[in-house]
């Protein structure tokens, strides 16, 4: 039992009981060269995914019928204040209790509404203007074929479909209005935003006039009861106050028992005020000295004598130091004070018997005063009644009057009221009928298509790469495989037919880099066990038809043939030889007819009998020979090492033509009778899961993989021999 040992794989037994388990591949490599090689190897579907995407993009796009919108501006202003209104700031209020914006939505809801739109439709007559319409190109057939509608299209479809293509938005200025209308004919389209901006301003006007009408109407058929419901209450008023001897002042109609009444009231508080000032000053007089009076001390006499009196003593004091008592001076200066204070003393009894006065006097007009006030109060109060009811009938009489006069005045404005309020409506921008279609817009379209082609192309390949097992370049196979890789095959002329050796001379031509990857893979197989003879006879096989093994068979024993050696090229494809047609030789005898030879004679049996020379010197060819009755079973017999063992004797190197591996059994035999099993595999042909069950069939038949060869490498293989013999 063999154990396969790699750094890609776990080592596992090999065997029918324990399959080979492989480790994952490494990430591909994520470089722009790596994923343009990618792509290229791609390129149909990458193309396919890009011209279906460009091609949807473009049947929507030409099979749709051009639809233009036109916009038109309308710039509305906040409604006038009512001209209707009785009282002063009514209208402002009920503008103000709207915020601006709510009534700029409701402006808009009133454009986009049923009334309207009904009524720009029959104006257009649109219904007649939609069936008019004729389509060209692809839209043509798109309408024919595919739409909906086939019959003529009615005032309610009309309806519908303005209403569907009509939207109106507030712009991002406040005031302005937006509106837009799409239709297949820009004219229409036009005329459309223009007749609905006439519309709404001329339902705007017709909502006003119809307003002042009906306002002016009601208040003519009351203002007549108004006047005389007001002459009414003014007579009842005049009559009752000439009843009851109620005299008012002119000015303001005031009662003249009031306003005795309020005057006197004033004169009593005034009067009040200037007693108990005085009392006051009395008892402050009783209860202190009468120098601590604020009369007293405010008197300027007083402060005079103070001051005489206090310089007399200060005078008196000096001559008392110089002269004696009974000096005629200091005599004289106490004469002087004596009658000062004399005087000062009669002033200060004057000022407090002036406040005694004065208080009295105060008392009196008090007294006087609140007699006068409760007998005016006692008159005043027999007219209270009487105002009573005066007030009430006053008030009905300004009542009727204001209400009067205020209807009598919007009567006489109701019927220019209209006229000379400006319109809150202004067209900005007439609606033009545009020059190029709102959609399809074909740039984007196509576009979108290119950019949805190129997303769904590089999915697409990137899905189809990371599903894809396929071989595709060189040294994919060494991180699947434990053995190594011989050689890469170019793709150049892989196509052509065969006639006759012509396709192994053209190999063979040492100018071409076909016939140098070749010789590098002879090269790789001779070195293959460190030593120039170690392999006799390689088995070329694959691991499923169309891999190209013929093709490198043939070319391996004609590029051994090339350094001299004797070379036998044996086809042991024995359900489908070709390599007799390839160097056009008989097809018999050969391998068949051999085997059956060494089966019967043994080591007697003669090769040179079963050979056939090529026009290649020193290769010579085995066919596959005529398949007798049990010839096939004798590969499976142990005495067809016998037959391999003849070739090696004979020739200096055997290249054998073997069947697929994993379509043939008997190449498993084979395989283990070689020196060694080259196998081939196909670039963008052979999946990787083949190749690893052919590399463990060799494996557990206890045969020897040299390696693997890729052909139909991509052109880049081979590109540093191309620019070395460009460079030469």
């Amino acid at each position: 039992m063999q154990i396969i040992k790699s750094s890609n794989f776990r080592s596992v037994p090999s065997g029918p009981e324990y399959p080979l388990v492989f480790s994952a591949p490494p990430a591909p490599d994520s470089s722009v060269p790596k994923f343009r090689e990618i792509l290229l190897a791609h390129k149909g579907i990458f193309a396919g995914c890009v011209l279906l995407c460009l091609a949807v993009a473009a049947l929507a796009t030409y099979s749709t019928s051009p639809v233009y919108q036109a916009k038109g501006l309308l710039e509305l202003q906040a409604p006038p204040a009512s001209t209707y209104s009785t009282h002063d700031g009514e209208a402002a209020g009920a503008i103000n209790a709207q915020t601006f914006d709510s009534w700029i939505e409701t402006q808009i809801g009133i454009l986009e509404s049923t009334t309207l739109v009904r009524r720009v439709v029959a104006r257009l007559k649109l219904e007649e203007q939609l069936n008019a319409y004729r389509p060209q190109g692809l839209a043509a057939l798109r309408k024919k074929y595919f739409s909906p509608q086939r019959d003529s299209i009615t005032r309610e479809q009309a309806f519908e479909i303005a209403t569907n293509n009509l939207k109106v938005r507030q712009s991002r200025l406040n005031n302005l209005i937006e509106i837009f209308y799409n239709a297949n004919d820009p004219g229409l389209a036009a005329a459309f935003v223009n007749a609905l901006a006439e519309e709404y301003e001329l339902q705007n006007l017709e909502s006003r006039w119809q307003m002042a009408q009906s306002t002016g109407n009601w208040l003519t058929s009351h203002l007549t009861d108004l006047r005389i419901r007001l002459e009414n209450s003014e007579t009842a008023l005049q009559d009752y106050s000439r009843a009851n001897g109620l005299l008012f002042v002119a000015d303001d109609k005031q009662s003249v028992a009031k306003e005795r009444l309020h005057q006197l009231q004033e004169a009593l508080s005034r009067a009040q005020s200037g007693r108990m000032e005085r009392q006051s000053q009395m008892e402050m007089a009783a209860e202190v000295t009468p120098d601590s009076v604020p009369q007293v001390l405010d008197s300027a006499e007083l402060k005079e004598y103070e001051v005489k009196i206090s310089d007399l003593e200060r005078q008196l004091a000096e001559y008392r130091q110089i002269y004696t008592a009974n000096n005629p001076k200091v005599q004289m200066v106490q004469s002087q004070i004596a009658s000062l204070q004399a005087a000062f003393s009669g002033t200060r009894t004057s000022v407090l018997t002036r406040l005694r006065n004065e208080y009295q006097a105060a008392l009196r007009d008090e007294n006087m005063l609140s007699s006068a006030y409760t007998e005016q109060t006692r008159v005043v109060s027999g007219q209270d009644e009487k105002m009573i009811r005066y007030e009430t009938l006053k008030h009905e009489v300004d009542t009727n009057r204001s209400t009067y006069e205020s209807l009598l005045q919007k009567v006489k404005e109701s019927s220019v009221s209209v006229a000379l309020q400006a319109t809150s409506i202004r067209v900005v921008d007439v609606a033009l009928p545009p020059a190029m279609p709102y959609k399809p817009n074909n740039a984007i379209n196509l576009g979108g298509g290119l950019l949805a082609g190129l997303l769904l192309g590089f999915t697409s390949v990137s899905l189809r790469h990371r599903s894809d097992r396929r071989v595709h370049r060189p040294g994919v196979m060494q991180r699947y495989l434990a053995t190594k890789e011989l050689g890469a095959i170019p793709s150049a002329g892989r196509r052509a037919t065969f006639s006759g050796d012509s396709r192994v001379r053209a190999w063979l031509d040492p100018d071409s880099p076909t016939s140098e990857s070749f010789r590098s893979v002879m090269t790789s197989i001779l070195f293959a066990t460190g030593n120039r003879s170690g392999i006799r006879l390689a088995v070329i096989t694959s691991p499923e038809a169309g891999e190209g093994k013929t093709t490198v068979a043939s070319n391996l024993g004609a590029a051994f043939a090339a350094t001299g050696r004797r070379v036998l090229l044996v086809d042991a494809d024995l359900r489908r030889p070709r390599l007799d047609k390839i160097f056009d030789v008989a097809d018999s005898p050969g391998l068949l007819e051999f085997a059956d030879e060494v089966h019967a004679k043994g080591s007697a049996a003669k090769v040179g009998l079963f050979i056939h020379e090529t026009s290649v010197a020193g290769l010579y060819l085995m066919p596959c020979g005529t398949c007798a009755a049990g010839s096939r079973h004798l590969i499976h017999t142990l005495g067809f090492n016998e037959v391999f063992s003849a070739l090696r004797r004979e020739f200096d190197t055997v290249v054998v033509d073997a069947p697929p591996l994993l379509c043939v059994p008997e190449v498993r035999v084979m395989a283990r009778a070689a020196d060694g099993v080259v196998l081939v595999v196909r670039a963008g042909s052979t999946q990787v899961d083949e190749a690893i069950n052919a590399e463990r069939y060799i494996n557990q038949d206890g045969g020897n993989l040299i390696g693997i060869v890729l052909n139909d490498a991509p052109p880049s293989s081979t590109q540093y021999y191309t620019r070395y013999v460009s460079a030469s």
